[in-house]
């Protein structure tokens, strides 16, 4: 027992004050993922897509299908910290149609619209020399 107390005890509590102090404080929380400079942050479920992107002079084209079952979402759009370029936003129809168009060139509190009579397969993000902090949801509102 006394060598236990004198040789392993102390051993233990050196590993564990070196693995409870050496542990991440900087951990992102969902709601911060856009917080990484140019790395586009995208959530995909049924009724509901979402896209974050801190971008610094970012050039980028993402096409994403979506799956929804409702012929009635809203889509909502928001650009903090605007300094230059632009984004686009597009929603494609069951028959590759067209249905929405986002352009963005300047700060947009909080931009929404209601899409309704066409169910969302698909949305293409893309971006030229944008800076800025850009995020998209899209959901059913049945």
């Amino acid at each position: 027992m006394n060598r236990f107390v004198t040789w392993f005890l102390p051993l233990i509590l050196g590993i564990l004050s070196l693995v409870i102090t050496s542990c991440r404080e900087d951990v992102l929380l969902p709601e911060n993922l856009a917080l990484n400079i140019n790395e586009p942050v995208q959530k995909n479920e049924l009724d509901s897509y979402s896209f974050m992107l801190n971008a610094r002079s970012i050039s980028i084209n993402i096409a994403s299908s979506v799956h929804f079952s409702s012929s009635t979402s809203r889509i909502s759009i928001s650009i903090k910290d605007y300094s230059s370029g632009s984004v686009t936003v597009s929603i494609a129809d069951h028959q590759m149609s067209n249905r929405f168009n986002y352009l963005g060139n300047d700060d947009e509190r909080f931009y929404t619209e209601s899409l309704d009579g066409f169910v969302p397969v698909s949305i293409s993000i893309s971006s030229v020399n944008f800076s800025g902090i850009f995020q998209v949801e899209l959901h059913s509102t049945f």
